[in-house]
């Protein structure tokens, strides 16, 4: 099968001719149909592998939509010809086959294209990580890339009262409004200037994942508040808080992370609800915006590279924000 791998700093290579996995105990294998490119995670593998120790552990290419085509002793929840979206597989999605538990697969509807149905690794995701939201809460989401996007959709599918986008790219933005954000605001990204966006909300979401947005999320919530680190801090991983600040304000927070499997299950149960029962309302659609081959990977990541994102806090950044009118790019073999 044809299959791209990392395996040096800006350095991918295609195989023509890899094996196909063969699925052990409680795995699938997963006829890839599509493979949408991370914008924090796979662009941080490509651009700072050797320069970042995990950057050579996670999964380089892990937002994947198929047909089930084989299943190991166990399996139970899917079968050879199920369509099916993936939380993170064992082995790559640029590829034409890869390999997945069980627990990380969920069931995609007839419905849905499989380039919009690889961009719903995102939602078990973000319902796990707004779980703290109530009915009624005034929510601040910091980052409207896809990550920030699916965590607008989930604020408002938990009954947030008022939602407020904040991000560089007034595009993005837009879509921000159209998916239901309650306000927008455009920023150019200083600490300075998110702090005045006000310190009222229940819960702030960051969804960039640098320094200046998490401690700009501590500013943002009223005394025990919920701070929610969704975005990857992949790049800046050591992070300088405000100890005092965090305890006058009596803050909570909690990460995305799901460290049990328990807690991956639940969530792959309600995104799997959610698509089946409230598609319309999660526009999905929206966040698909451009489609490459297999073999054009290479140009797809380096149209996603000109972002800001890429580049820690300290250094000016070569990009003033994300790549223009881009938000989901779906590989296709």
């Amino acid at each position: 099968m044809l299959r791209y791998d990392l395996i040096g700093r800006r350095d991918i290579r295609l195989t023509q001719h890899a094996p196909v996995p063969e699925p052990g105990p409680l795995e699938v294998l997963v006829q890839v149909r599509s493979c949408s490119v991370c914008n924090r995670s796979d662009l941080a593998y490509y651009h700072y592998y050797g320069l970042r120790e995990h950057c050579a552990q996670g999964c380089f290419g892990h937002e994947v939509a198929g047909v089930v085509t084989a299943v190991g002793a166990g399996v139970t929840r899917v079968r050879p010809g199920s369509r099916v979206f993936v939380r993170t597989p064992l082995s790559t999605g640029y590829a034409e086959f890869a390999l997945a538990r069980e627990i990380s697969v969920g069931v995609l509807p007839d419905h849905v294209p499989f380039e919009q149905g690889s961009i719903l690794q995102l939602l078990p995701l973000a319902v796990h990580a707004t779980r703290g939201i109530r009915l009624g809460d005034r929510v601040a989401i910091i980052g409207q890339g896809p990550v920030g996007q699916m965590a607008l959709r989930m604020a408002l599918q938990r009954g947030a009262a008022e939602v407020t986008a904040v991000d560089l790219d007034p595009w993005r933005l837009e879509r921000s409004a159209l998916a239901g954000a309650d306000s927008v605001h455009q920023v150019t990204g200083s600490a300075a200037e998110l702090a005045e966006l006000g310190a009222e909300f229940d819960v702030a979401i960051d969804a960039v994942g640098t320094p200046t947005t998490l401690n700009a999320c501590v500013n943002l919530v009223r005394r025990n508040g919920l701070v929610v680190m969704l975005g990857t801090h992949h790049i800046d991983t050591h992070v300088t808080v405000d100890l005092v600040t965090w305890e006058r304000k009596g803050l909570r927070v909690h990460s995305s992370a799901e460290p049990l499997d328990t807690a991956r299950a639940e969530a792959m149960a309600v995104a799997e609800r959610l698509v089946r029962h409230r598609w319309a309302d999660l526009r999905i659609a929206d966040l698909h915006t451009h489609t490459y081959a297999l073999t054009d990977l290479p140009e797809a990541i380096e149209r996603l590279s000109a972002s800001r994102a890429l580049y820690p806090d300290g250094p000016e950044a070569p990009h003033s924000g994300p790549p223009a009118t881009t938000l989901k790019v779906a590989i296709v073999p």
